[in-house]
């Protein structure tokens, strides 16, 4: 059997923030940000209310939404937790914990007192045969969650 290795998808926003605030608002101020009513793992299901999510700042911490009921729906396990240099996942979104891909975040003053964050978002082999696919519609996907609604958010805040 052969293996098609896939790019990495990579998005950069460049915010008029410090990499410290930068990191906090991605990190502390994710349910404002993340487009909830569209990007969540309730989405699907009918009637389903994500009202928060929420990142456990230390590395093993959970990353998870919580629904109108109470209920939580995990997201993944954070693999790094640098603030103000970088944040990163073992992404699941419901998936086997086998079948984990890797986001990271990272976050690079700039001489303007800015910030880029990059997001990386790889490792796409261990997703199978739906591994193309699910590449294809996490590239879009992050334009909208990350792009639009973390770059906007970040740059009002």
């Amino acid at each position: 059997m052969s293996v098609i290795e896939l790019s990495p998808v990579v998005k950069s926003v460049d915010v008029r923030r410090s990499a410290a605030d930068a990191f906090r608002i991605f990190t502390e101020q994710i349910s404002q940000w993340w487009p909830m009513a569209t990007h969540t793992r309730a989405k699907t299901a009918a009637g389903e209310v994500t009202v928060r999510v929420t990142i456990e700042p230390r590395v093993g911490g959970r990353v998870f939404e919580t629904l109108h009921d109470g209920r939580e729906l995990e997201w993944g396990e954070v693999s790094a937790f640098e603030p103000g240099v970088l944040f990163a996942v073992q992404w699941t979104m419901g998936r086997p914990d086998a079948e984990f891909t890797d986001v990271s975040v990272t976050f690079e003053p700039l001489s303007s007192g800015s910030c880029r964050v990059t997001l990386t978002h790889e490792n796409w082999e261990r997703m199978g045969a739906e591994a193309e696919r699910l590449r294809g519609a996490y590239n879009g996907g992050w334009v909208t969650v990350f792009e639009t609604g973390f770059g906007a958010f970040a740059e009002r805040a």
